[in-house]
């Protein structure tokens, strides 16, 4: 008997030939996958980042003038206070959000005459750029946050 009747004919870089058109398509879930979870991770980032930004706007109130004129200068938060508290949280390490891509936005950004209590609204977006090539690219997550500011007498 000889050896090459009890083996079936096959050519032999088949497997290699298969690999190598499986593995573009292996590759792109695997990317998409990763830039999947990335997304979710910096939309929690985000989230917290403006929760964040609009807790330090409700316990830093601007301070009422005793005299009932307005607000003493240099009491309360500024724009760029909360910016800075939302790139804190959004915007620091490899996975979360470019600083350069994020943006913060807040409404009223100076208290109502009167010393009347006001909501403040925090809104943090982030245009993350993914990794894998078919998909489209920057992508825009946000998340908005809002707050009861009163004054303090």
């Amino acid at each position: 008997m000889s050896s090459t009747s009890n083996h079936r004919a096959r050519p032999r870089g088949q497997s290699l030939v298969e690999f190598a058109l499986v593995l573009p398509l292996l590759l792109l879930l695997f990317s998409g996958g990763a830039d999947l979870a990335r997304a979710y991770f910096v939309g929690i980032q985000v989230a917290d980042g403006a929760r964040q930004a609009a807790v330090y706007a409700s316990g830093n109130a601007p301070t009422l003038d005793p005299s009932g004129s307005g607000y003493l200068a240099g009491t309360g938060y500024t724009a760029a206070q909360l910016q800075t508290i939302a790139e804190n949280n959004a915007g620091a390490g490899p996975l979360n959000c470019p600083t350069s891509g994020l943006t913060v936005t807040s409404s009223p950004s100076s208290p109502i005459p009167g010393g009347a209590p006001y909501y403040e609204t925090v809104t943090v977006s982030c245009r993350l750029p993914l990794l894998t090539p078919l998909l489209p690219s920057p992508v825009t997550i946000g998340s908005t946050a809002q707050v009861l500011v009163v004054p303090e007498q």
